[in-house]
């Protein structure tokens, strides 16, 4: 046997040691495109703050506009993303080009649409407003998705760094149904004037109502709707689709059912009140939610009005799958 032979055996797996270290130590000794050692400062954008609980940036989350502001809060840029570059980097973004120091980040969706106005982006954090456009205070249309994120401050240097952006929903849709209770009643959407009342149109960087003028937000489509009710059977009558912004618990939001011929009003109550006295009844994965996170994770509500044969007198309301009986439990 060559006695040599186990020396080279020797001398090949301390080579091989030698190497393994070398490539696992060069992540911090070289940074280049073809490397696959992380490096940079990153921001993950999510979006699972919704009532399923589940990742849905890359569905529904279509471009973003990252506001950076140093620890005092005075502005320093603004990047804007597209759906694009989003998905190829499965919703990470670098931030690059910053000098050392701390930052903080404010993330919006949404917001290049003209339904929304901004003021005061380029100045301060506390000078930043997103409003509805326009000098109108009645609103009729459907509002683009709109998406909210933070993420205090932190530091900046060039080491490697990931940070998470949990994104909100700030836009609401109410499909709103009124039927009558009678089969021989027709139902007209010319019968009844639908409206959401609330102080909700102004939202500053922290996602906080900022302004106390009162928008009116009315249908932007009317349809005539037949459909088959667990308890009643078939039903006919109007659906009238509304989109407000975020709603809140401090903040009140009324909905507002009236007869046209007469003006009756035959619902206005206070729809964060209202989701409070269901809202209880909720637990996400296991847990119970405060109202103000069922109505910020919630984006989509199915009211259902039901009225007296003649239409003069609402009986039971219904919002997604609860309901409660107006004699007994709501304050019209």
């Amino acid at each position: 046997m060559d006695s040599k032979r186990p020396y080279k055996y020797r001398a090949l797996r301390h080579l091989f040691t030698i190497v393994c270290v070398m490539a696992v130590l060069s992540c911090t000794w070289v940074k280049d495109d073809t490397d696959n050692c992380p490096y940079g400062f990153w921001l993950q954008l999510r979006y699972n703050y919704n009532i399923l609980d589940v990742e849905a940036a890359p569905r529904y989350v279509h471009d973003a506009y990252i506001y950076i502001y140093d620890a005092d809060g005075k502005y320093v840029k603004r990047i804007y993303v597209t759906q694009d570059v989003l998905t190829a980097g499965n919703y990470r973004v670098q931030v690059e080009g910053l000098p050392e120091g701390d930052y903080q980040f404010v993330v919006w969706s949404g917001i290049g649409n003209s339904e929304y106005a901004i003021s005061g982006d380029t100045q301060t954090i506390a000078d930043f407003r997103l409003s509805l456009s326009g000098a109108d205070s009645i609103r009729a249309s459907r509002l683009p998705e709109l998406y909210y994120g933070r993420l205090d401050v932190v530091h900046y240097d060039d080491s490697y760094a990931l940070y998470d952006v949990e994104l909100m929903k700030n836009t609401n849709q109410l499909a709103c149904l009124v039927v009558s209770l009678s089969e021989a009643t027709e139902v007209s959407v010319d019968d009844f004037s639908m409206k959401i009342v609330s102080a909700n149109a102004t939202l500053d960087a922290y996602n906080q109502l900022a302004a106390a003028d009162v928008t009116t937000y009315e249908p932007f489509e009317k349809d005539v709707v037949t459909f088959d009710d667990p308890d009643y059977g078939e039903l006919h009558g109007v659906k009238f689709s509304i989109m407000t912004l975020r709603l809140t618990n401090s903040r009140d939001c009324r909905i507002i059912l009236e007869k046209k011929d007469t003006g009756q009003q035959l619902f206005n109550i206070s729809f964060p009140d209202y989701v409070g006295m269901i809202g209880s009844l909720y637990t996400n994965m296991g847990r119970p939610v405060s109202v103000q996170e069922y109505l910020d994770r919630q984006d989509f509500y199915t009211v259902v009005f039901y009225l007296s044969d003649d239409l003069s007198r609402l009986i039971q309301l219904q919002v997604n799958s609860w309901r409660l009986r107006a004699y007994n439990h709501l304050k019209l």
